[in-house]
């Protein structure tokens, strides 16, 4: 039976075990959203070499050599000597510049302590408090001075709503970038189709525009279904003034179904980029499938979190 070690604390746990499950059934206060390895809200650190590889694959390496891991990705195999993650410690401070609420979306700023290395489309955990911490995309781009984020409120949200509480100055912490998701620029001569569904717009428009950026100069198609008015309509239409090679189609999730069955891809050699909820994700995949694009050419990521 393996020994948890948390400093003076030793805890056991069978063979096996997940250890996110063996920490929270001992009353540590471990904070935790999707259980899958992708919001990296769970991370401890350990020594390195006393977690199996699959614990840290998601990671950075920066962060597999410190020992960082998920803690719901580890089953325990050895004993184990742990720090539990503390924001404050362990990540970047960073200060409220802005808060915007357009229809049922926050767009928060924030201006980090010093300037963080990322790639549009990929996303990182913010934290309120040492407890309270969700993942969610990058809307800005590198170079801008603030860091961009699209908050989906919702009344049973724990983190959306302490966040539609934060004021001008408010401090908070965000974690290391992380994802693959992102703008390749072997992509410059092909068709990109940009496929949304309510914040999933957050990462995509980034993309896109780091696209227009570094000369991409083949059509881009962006679709986005939303339960209301897309919060991002008046900034996309600027920008499609600018650029003839865009196209929007703002949509109902309500006529979603038929919209998909209508779908038509433009190229064969269109990549197609999807973002939102994982029923909006896999909905997508067969469609473009038999319209003609190769796995390789869909590239997607489904938003899971907690329900509060």
């Amino acid at each position: 039976m393996p020994d948890i070690r948390i400093g003076q604390l030793t805890l056991y746990a069978d063979h096996g075990e997940n250890l996110l499950d063996t920490l929270l059934a001992a009353g540590q206060n471990v904070p935790w959203s999707c259980r899958g390895g992708y919001c990296h809200t769970c991370l401890i650190q350990a020594r390195p070499g006393q977690a199996p590889d699959e614990a840290s694959t998601m990671l950075s390496p920066e962060q597999r050599e410190a020992g960082w891991l998920l803690s719901c990705q580890c089953p325990v195999q050895h004993d184990m000597d742990l720090r539990l993650h503390d924001p404050a410690r362990d990540d970047l401070s960073a200060q409220v510049i802005s808060v915007q609420q357009v229809n049922e979306v926050l767009i928060l700023r924030i201006a980090p302590q010093r300037p963080l290395r990322f790639l549009p489309g990929q996303h990182l955990t913010l934290w309120i408090n040492n407890q309270l911490g969700r993942p969610y995309s990058i809307a800005s781009l590198p170079g801008e001075p603030w860091l961009e984020f699209h908050i989906r409120l919702r009344s049973s949200g724990r983190f959306s709503s302490a966040a539609a509480d934060l004021a001008v100055g408010d401090r908070l912490f965000v974690g290391a970038p992380t994802g693959a998701l992102h703008y390749d620029l072997e992509w410059q001569d092909r068709p990109l189709l940009l496929l949304a569904a309510g914040t999933g717009l957050a990462p995509l428009q980034a993309i896109l525009r780091d696209a227009l950026e570094r000369g991409h100069h083949a059509p881009i198609e962006l679709w986005h279904w939303s339960s209301s008015d897309c919060y991002l309509a008046e900034r996309l239409e600027a920008l499609a003034e600018q650029h003839s090679l865009l196209s929007f189609n703002f949509r109902s999730r309500l006529t979603m179904g038929e919209d998909i069955r209508q779908l038509r891809i433009a190229s064969r050699r269109t990549m197609a980029l999807i973002c939102g909820d994982p029923g909006f994700v896999e909905q997508l995949r067969k469609p473009l499938f038999f319209a003609g694009l190769a796995g390789r050419q869909v590239l997607d990521e489904a938003f899971h979190s907690r329900s509060q």
